[in-house]
């Protein structure tokens, strides 16, 4: 989907396995950012490096353009495909220092956070080439700035992009989606990360991983507090579930879930 002449959004459909043989619907977005040469942002899941050439091609251009990716964070829906497209092209990978540890070795990433369905996503390690630093700013084949900004919390070197000359920010998973699935890592730091978002964006249309493009700054606005409202809500169930409790215990855990 084009956006700007730059910034194009391409929808990576997927499922998440249950147990019974029952599969939850997904998707996840990722970026190609068009210039003189080509950067993807994420790359979907392990098949997905075929629709992301596939679409290159119709836009007219060839995939051996493509010189850097850069992760959103670790995760295999966001990674899926890097290795593979890496190893095709020999493009350079680039991510948060602490997301490398997962990106470069994923049997940490899947000890550590075993999602159903982990080696249906990604099935292979990469290095990461260029670490980016909390706050930076590139200038993308020369011509392409990016805001880059660091929103813990999702994970916790998720990164953000603004595009100033295309007026888009996309946040990857940094904005968690009321009552959807509970994922992030750290509460405080989920909303620090959000209360970033809002007091820096001067953007006027808003893509995630997770949601249609957006360029309305009421709905923007709306997302975000929904967003807030639900992570509140959970962590008013965990506390008056857990308290005086034992937090390993998965019969608490079932509790908050039913709430």
């Amino acid at each position: 989907m084009k956006i700007s002449d730059k910034v194009h959004l391409l929808k990576h459909h997927f499922s998440i396995p249950l147990p019974g043989g029952k599969k939850i619907p997904r998707f996840v977005n990722s970026l190609v950012i068009f210039g003189r040469r080509i950067t993807l942002i994420d790359t979907g899941i392990k098949s997905s490096w075929e629709t992301i050439f596939k679409y290159i091609k119709d836009q007219g251009r060839d995939p051996s353009e493509i010189e850097l990716i850069i992760l959103s964070h670790a995760h295999p829906d966001h990674m899926g495909s890097a290795a593979k497209i890496k190893e095709i092209y020999d493009c350079r990978i680039a991510a948060h220092p602490l997301e490398k540890s997962w990106i470069e070795d994923i049997s940490l990433q899947e000890e550590g956070r075993p999602v159903p369905g982990f080696s249906e996503l990604t099935d292979r390690s990469c290095k990461v080439d260029i670490q980016l630093d909390d706050v930076h700013s590139l200038k993308l084949h020369g011509q392409i700035e990016v805001e880059l900004t660091h929103t813990p919390g999702h994970s916790p070197g998720s990164l953000n992009f603004g595009f100033p000359s295309e007026e888009i920010l996309f946040t990857a998973d940094s904005i968690p989606l009321a009552n959807d699935i509970p994922n992030y890592d750290n509460y405080k730091d989920l909303l620090h990360s959000l209360e970033r978002i809002k007091a820096d964006l001067k953007y006027q249309g808003l893509l995630s991983s997770w949601t249609e493009p957006i360029f309305d700054r009421k709905e923007i606005d709306r997302l975000i507090s929904d967003g807030e409202a639900y992570l509140h809500r959970i962590d008013e169930v965990v506390q008056e579930t857990y308290k005086d409790h034992e937090y390993e215990s998965l019969e608490y855990c079932s509790q908050v879930i039913r709430k």
